[in-house]
């Protein structure tokens, strides 16, 4: 009864276990539990452990515990266990260059499967041979406390595979990734392609869903939840996560990408800056129609007209005819629909720039480029418009990431161009269904259901470049899934 009496309750990091006065106190001298955690004693109420009166003398020193009486091995009091060892066990496993593996079996029947692993000598054990206080199994050889082997073992493979560095099979793995749940990627895919056949307003729709499942796993894959589907959570429908957040943070994002570039054309527009002379509101000039003269008319009206000149006379009605005019902006329509360079060209055409304000443009382009996949990343992780918008916070990432970053860059570019050249091809091949006034419409289908695809596999390859450098950028890779 006296033993149930003196039962405690410990919450540190690592948990909350249930164990005797003098075990305890035994974990304070060896700096397990520290005067911030959390006791009770019985079912008393939570306190730190500092203040507890019966604790004070061990966390002063003043108080010698008898060791449990178990074989343990001998201590060594210059070298006390850290409060940060908990969640590794103290050899070399978890150092990057390290090969050693947990052992499979336990230490004493190695026919068993281990259940438990001691946090401080890496023994592991089956279910029958811990000794427990209350719930907390307590390690036979050295008698601290065992942690449940499955969970370390998860918990090395991922650290594993944070520290095997970043390269072509992370490459591979973003480009399966999609598949891990084909029945999200076929929804979402085709409901992506079907908004961006409705208008303007299903395309504010579309980058919604888009930019919100980008973010999703950018943020998850750089937390190592490799496993999590890509969708967000539709169910708990929020008007400000959903929806005004991955705006706002799309605004951010085209800011301190194509910010600067879209400062310098509107200098130019508006005259701020030397340029031509174009206003924002007037219209490109247009190709002028051939009037039609009263000597045209004459050579229609007149039996011995020249031939020649009443087939020039009648080449100039066709034109000015409703008919003629309406087929001529339609080709026109078509053909602008189905050049993706039509506004560079225009812009080209209209506005004839100084060498060095050309220079600045090409500039601001190549910032737009380079910068755009930290845009993307800081958005994804941070989901803070204000990290978004200031440059400084990416350019500290890519600093922190190091070669890392660059080669995540040429992966996207090289996904990019991949989609653009798909995107040609699957214009050319449905070229004969596209209509006047409404464009191709099974091209822009199909090509943003590969644009969907392609935005998620350039969110896995950003989320696993930062997780592979999580312990530079501060993020707690090491956290639960």
């Amino acid at each position: 009864m006296s033993a149930q009496a003196e039962q405690w309750r410990v919450s540190t990091i690592e948990g909350i276990f249930e164990t005797d006065l003098e075990t305890l106190k035994q974990w304070i001298l060896e700096g397990c539990v520290l005067p911030t955690d959390k006791v009770a004693k019985g079912k008393l109420n939570w306190i730190e452990a500092g203040r507890a009166p019966m604790l004070r003398g061990a966390f002063a020193g003043e108080v010698s515990v008898a060791p449990p009486t178990v074989a343990q091995a001998p201590s060594l009091p210059e070298t006390p266990v850290v409060e940060e060892s908990f969640d590794v066990p103290p050899v070399q496993e978890f150092h990057p260059q390290a090969s050693v593996q947990l052992a499979t079996a336990c230490h004493n029947h190695p026919d068993q499967a281990p259940t438990y692993i001691c946090r401080v000598c890496s023994a592991t054990f089956c279910a029958d041979c811990p000794r427990f206080v209350g719930t907390t199994p307590i390690c036979p050889l050295c008698g601290d406390m065992c942690k449940p082997y499955e969970q370390v073992r998860t918990m090395v493979q991922r650290q594993s595979f944070q520290s095997s560095g970043f390269g072509m099979q992370d490459f591979g793995r973003a480009l399966t990734y999609p598949f891990q749940h084909k029945i999200a990627l076929v929804f979402g895919a085709a409901v992506y392609g079907f908004l961006q056949l409705a208008g303007f307003r299903g395309r504010v729709i579309a980058f919604v869903i888009m930019f919100g499942c980008i973010s999703h796993v950018i943020s998850q894959v750089a937390w190592g939840k490799l496993d999590r589907s890509f969708l967000p959570d539709f169910s708990a429908f929020s008007m400000w996560d959903d929806l005004a957040v991955p705006i706002g943070l799309g605004i951010g994002i085209t800011i301190v990408t194509w910010g600067p570039t879209i400062v310098l054309v509107l200098a130019i527009m508006f005259g701020v800056i030397n340029g031509p002379k174009v206003s924002p509101l007037q219209s490109p000039p247009e190709q002028k129609t051939a009037a039609v003269t009263p000597q045209d008319l004459g050579a229609l009206t007149d039996p011995e007209a020249d031939p020649k000149k009443l087939e020039a006379a009648n080449a100039k009605l066709n034109e000015v005819r409703p008919g003629s005019v309406i087929a001529k902006e339609a080709k026109e329509s078509q053909e602008k629909l189905n050049d993706p360079t039509s506004d560079l060209r225009m812009l080209t055409n209209y506005f004839y720039l100084p060498v060095v304000l050309v220079l600045l443009f090409l500039l601001s382009i190549a910032w737009a480029i380079f910068y755009g996949p930290m845009a993307l990343s800081v958005a994804g992780y941070t989901e803070h418009f204000g990290s978004v918008v200031n440059p400084l916070v990416g350019l500290d990432t890519i600093r922190r990431m190091g070669g890392t970053y660059f080669k995540a860059f040429f992966m996207v570019i090289l996904v990019q161009i991949v989609g653009f050249v798909i995107s040609i091809i699957v214009a050319t091949i449905t070229a004969p269904l596209s209509m006047p006034f409404f464009g191709n419409l099974p091209a822009n289908f199909i090509d943003g259901s590969f644009t969907f695809y392609f935005n998620l596999v350039i969110a896995c390859v950003l989320g696993l470049s930062l997780h592979k450098c999580a312990d530079k950028l501060g993020i707690d890779a090491k956290a639960e899934a």
